[in-house]
């Protein structure tokens, strides 16, 4: 209920995720229930046995914050919405709205898993031969050292699930690629790296011209740097496609051009669309939760719900807690001297 385009957008997303998921899984739509019985017909999926839905009766604004929506708004629908991932009653759950109280309710409620400090945002991106995660896009602005080792050991499993790669290449995105630039907490973060050894494919560190030549699958920033990133990226392919669009009507050559290079165009913007990948999962936490854009259209929205989908189905949560116990247990295992080496 809370993204800047309303409750109608997310139900006509839900409407078409129906085609990219199991026929036995079901979607809950959880919100004002008159207005979803109202959008849900309109969709035409008001009473298929595979949508339900779940009355809220009140609404996370997004200048709301984390404790305050905790206290004063109950039965908002992103906080009955996780009140349900909790219980049991749904595996998974959606949002387009307010980040900062979806991290600090999905941190009360669900919990980071055992060894996590914080849950980060990983988000999918275009680069020239395919795709990379991008992670942490947002939910943690300052990361220590150790919230970047665990980005990296959680964005590699996902960019396993979901871009079903079997060893991603990883790279910790700084100001240059010879160690100790970057800063203290660039070089500890680079320095726990690379104790994980064989349990990541780690690359090391790499800058900004790295990031979209297609020799990296997984980028590992702080939360700040992250958002601007991911936001700046969506940004620039918008301005080309509007700057086409006015340049285009200037001459005829350029519609010429532009119909024998119409394959080409077409293909790049289903490379570079933002909308097919529009969700980012908030992993770290014990149950899987799903953001996207709080301007997020319909196919940005099934988008979403495919990925955590696909999320579900590799069991992705019991493999980041492996994955991050052994982790843990490797960057606090002292170094190999000849004195404890006997």
């Amino acid at each position: 209920m809370g993204g800047d385009k309303g409750p109608a957008e997310v139900v006509r997303g839900a409407a078409n995720a129906l085609k990219d998921i199991g026929p036995s899984d079901t979607l809950i739509l959880v919100g004002e229930e008159k207005s979803l019985n109202t959008f849900a017909q309109k969709a035409g999926i008001l009473g298929n046995p595979r949508i339900a839905i779940r009355n809220a009766s009140d609404v996370i604004n997004m200048d709301d914050k984390p404790m305050q929506a905790l206290k004063s708004k109950k039965d908002a629908s992103m906080l009955v919405a996780l009140d349900m991932v909790k219980s049991g009653e749904a595996d998974a759950m959606f949002t387009t709205g307010n980040t900062k109280v979806l991290v600090g309710a999905g941190t009360v409620k669900l919990r980071p898993m055992a060894g996590v400090d914080r849950p980060a945002l990983a988000a999918i991106l275009p680069h020239m031969t395919g795709h990379f995660v991008l992670m942490d896009v947002g939910a943690n602005p300052e990361s220590a050292p150790v919230n970047l080792l665990h980005n990296a050991v959680m964005g590699s499993l996902y960019a396993q699930a979901a871009l079903g790669l079997e060893k991603p290449r990883l790279g910790l995105l700084t100001v240059g690629t010879e160690e100790g630039k970057g800063g203290d907490r660039i070089n500890r973060a680079h320095a726990m790296l690379k104790k994980l050894g064989t349990q990541i494919n780690y690359i090391g560190p790499v800058e900004g011209f790295d990031i979209f030549d297609g020799g990296l699958d997984v980028v590992i920033v702080d939360g700040f740097t992250g958002n601007i990133l991911l936001k700046s990226l969506e940004g620039i392919l918008y301005m080309l496609q509007g700057l086409v669009k006015e340049n285009a009507g200037y001459n005829p050559l350029y519609w010429v051009g532009g119909l024998a290079l119409l394959p080409i165009l077409s293909r790049m913007k289903h490379h570079l669309k933002p909308e097919q990948n529009g969700g980012a999962p908030l992993l770290g936490l014990s149950a899987l939760v799903m953001k996207a854009h709080a301007s997020s259209n319909h196919r940005a929205i099934r988008g979403a719900i495919r990925l955590g989908r696909e999320a579900l189905s590799h069991n992705l949560s019991v493999r980041l807690r492996e994955a991050i116990a052994c982790a843990n247990a490797l960057v606090s295992t002292p170094a190999a001297t000849p004195e404890n080496k006997e």
